[in-house]
C-alpha cells in the first residue's frame, strides 16, 4: 500500500522542512530538538524521500550522539530501503545506550527476517514475549509474520497478524500488512469477516475499510466494494490508494462519470500524475467526449513524454472525430516509441484506409501479423480488408495460413467466406458443416462477411441442420 503523507498540510512540519533545506542549502549544519528532527525525517518518509530521510536521521545522530531512539530511527528507515546489514550495524550502536529496549531487539529481529535469517529472527521474538505489553505484543506479531512472508508460509503469516490485530486493532501497519497477506492467501472470504468485526468497534479504522474493500473485489461484490472505498477516503481524505482503487473498479464496472468524480477529487487534493490524467481521458473517451479527453491526454503526456499508449490514445480519439491525418500521426508516433504493439498497426491501418492510402493500409495489417502471429484478431482484420478490397484470393490464402497459426474460428468462417465469394461452393459448405459442429453462434459472423447468404437456401438449411 502507498504510504500518506498527511504532513504537507501540517504547518509546523512544513515549516521544520523549510528551515532544514535553507541551512542544509546554505552549507550550514542544521541543528534541530530530537523532537524536530523526527518531524522532518517522517515527513520525507511519507512523501517517498527515504534517502533524504536518512540523511536528516544522520544529521540527528551528529546532534544527539547519546540517543537511542535516534539511532533506531535510522535503522527502522534502513530496513525500509532493504538495508538490513546497515541497520544492523546501526542497532548495535543504539544496544549501547539502551541495552534493554525491547524496540531494539524487535527492530533486530524485522532485519533478521529481511536477510532471510528467519529461524533467528523468530526464535529472538519469541523471547520477548514474556515481558510484552499488548502493544508490543502486537508489533511482536507483526515481525514473526514478516519472517513468515519471507518463508512463504502464507497461513502462517495470515494469524501471525490476525492475532497483532486482535490484540491491538489500531496497529495500522499490521493492518497495512494484512491486506497483502490477504492477497497471498486468498483469504478473502475470512478478512471479509475479521474487517468487519474491527470496524463494529471502531467505524473510523480507515485501513479496516480499504481492506475490506479490497476483499469484497476480489469476490464480486463490486457495489459493497466502492461503498467500502468511500468509507475510508472520507474518514481519511489523504487516503489516495483507497480513492485510486475507488475509481479503478468505478471504470472497470463502465461506470465513468463516478470514476470522474473520484479522478477528480484525487486532483484536488494530490499532486497529479501521468497515470491520473491518462485514467481522466479514458473516461471522457467512453463518454464520447474525446475534445476532453485529448486534453487530460496531453497533460499526461507532458508528465511521461515517451508513453506510447498515451499517444495510441490520442489518435484514437481524433479517428472518433474523424480527423484521419492527425490520427496516423498519433498512432505513428505511439509505434514510435514502441513497435511491437498489434493494434497500434491495425488502428493505425484504419486511419490509412479512411484517407485512401490502400497500399499503407494492407502493409499496416500484415505489420500487425508479424508483430503477433499468434492472435486470430490480426489475421482476421487483414483477411476482412483484402476481401472489402476485393483481393479475394489472397484473402483466402491468409484466412488458411491465420487458421493453421492462430487455431481461430473466426478465420474459419472467413475462409468459408472467400470459398463462397469465389464460388468454390461445395468446398465452402464442406467446411462451414466443419465450422458449425466447432462453433455453432459464430456463424453470424459469416453473414457479417457476405450478408447475401442469409438469402441462399443451401447455407440456411445446413444451419438449420446443426440447430438444437
Amino acid at each position: 500500500m502507498r504510504p500518506m503523507n498527511n504532513f504537507r498540510k501540517d504547518p509546523e512540519a512544513n515549516n521544520l522542512v523549510a528551515a532544514y533545506e535553507e541551512q542544509f542549502k546554505s552549507g550550514e549544519m542544521a541543528f534541530f530538538e530530537e523532537k524536530a528532527y523526527f518531524k522532518i525525517i517522517e515527513f520525507y518518509e511519507k512523501d517517498h524521500q527515504l534517502d533524504k530521510a536518512l540523511e536528516v536521521a544522520d544529521s540527528a545522530i551528529a546532534h544527539h550522539s547519546y540517543s537511542a531512539d535516534c539511532y533506531t530511527r535510522k535503522a527502522e528507515l534502513l530496513i525500509g530501503l532493504g538495508k538490513e546489514e546497515a541497520a544492523l550495524a546501526v542497532l548495535e550502536e543504539a544496544r549501547l545506550y539502551a541495552p534493554m529496549e525491547p524496540e531494539i531487539d524487535l527492530l533486530w529481529a524485522e532485519a533478521l527476517a529481511g536477510l532471510g535469517r528467519t529461524t533467528e529472527a523468530l526464535a529472538l521474538t519469541e523471547t520477548l514475549k514474556d515481558m510484552a505489553n499488548q502493544e508490543l505484543l502486537s508489533n511482536i506479531y507483526l515481525v514473526e509474520s514478516i519472517a513468515y512472508e519471507a518463508e512463504e508460509q502464507h497461513e502462517r503469516m495470515f494469524y501471525a497478524l490476525k492475532a497483532a490485530i486482535d490484540l491491538d486493532p489500531a496497529n495500522v501497519a499490521a493492518l497495512e500488512r494484512f491486506g497483502i497477506c490477504v492477497e497471498l492467501s486468498r483469504k478473502y472470504v475470512e478478512s471479509i469477516a475479521i474487517h468487519e468485526a474491527i470496524l463494529e468497534k471502531d467505524a473510523y479504522a480507515a485501513v479496516a475499510w480499504f481492506n475490506l474493500g479490497q476483499a469484497h473485489a476480489y469476490l464480486g461484490n463490486y457495489e459493497e466494494a466502492i461503498s467500502a472505498y468511500e468509507f475510508a477516503f472520507v474518514i481519511d481524505e489523504d487516503y489516495e490508494e483507497a480513492c485510486r482503487e475507488c475509481a479503478a473498479l468505478c471504470f472497470e464496472l463502465k461506470q465513468y462519470n463516478k470514476s470522474l468524480k473520484y479522478y477528480h477529487e484525487l486532483l484536488e487534493v494530490f499532486e497529479p500524475d501521468s497515470e491520473i490524467y491518462t485514467a481522466i481521458g479514458q473516461c471522457y473517451f467512453y463518454l464520447g467526449k474525446y475534445h476532453a479527453a485529448i486534453t487530460f491526454y496531453n497533460r499526461a503526456i507532458q508528465l511521461d513524454p515517451l508513453n506510447d499508449e498515451i499517444f495510441f490514445f490520442i489518435g484514437e480519439c481524433y479517428f472518433k472525430e474523424e480527423s484521419w491525418q492527425t490520427a496516423i500521426h498519433f498512432f505513428e508516433k505511439a509505434i514510435q516509441v514502441e513497435d511491437q504493439r498489434e493494434e497500434y498497426y491495425i488502428a493505425l491501418g484504419e486511419s490509412y484506409r479512411k484517407t485512401g492510402r490502400i497500399a499503407n493500409a494492407e502493409q499496416c495489417f500484415h505489420q500487425a501479423i508479424e508483430v503477433n502471429p499468434e492472435e486470430g484478431f490480426t489475421w482476421m482484420r487483414l483477411v476482412t480488408f483484402l476481401l472489402e478490397t476485393g483481393k479475394v484470393e489472397a484473402a483466402l490464402e491468409f484466412a488458411e495460413l491465420g487458421e493453421e497459426e492462430s487455431g481461430s474460428v473466426e478465420l474459419l468462417y472467413s475462409r468459408i467466406a472467400c470459398l463462397f465469394t469465389i464460388g468454390r461452393r461445395q468446398e465452402a459448405c464442406f467446411w462451414l458443416g466443419e465450422a458449425l459442429i466447432e462453433d455453432f453462434e459464430m456463424h453470424r459472423l459469416l453473414f457479417n462477411m457476405l450478408p447475401g447468404l442469409e438469402q441462399d437456401s443451401d447455407v440456411i438449411s445446413l444451419i438449420l441442420t446443426y440447430t438444437d
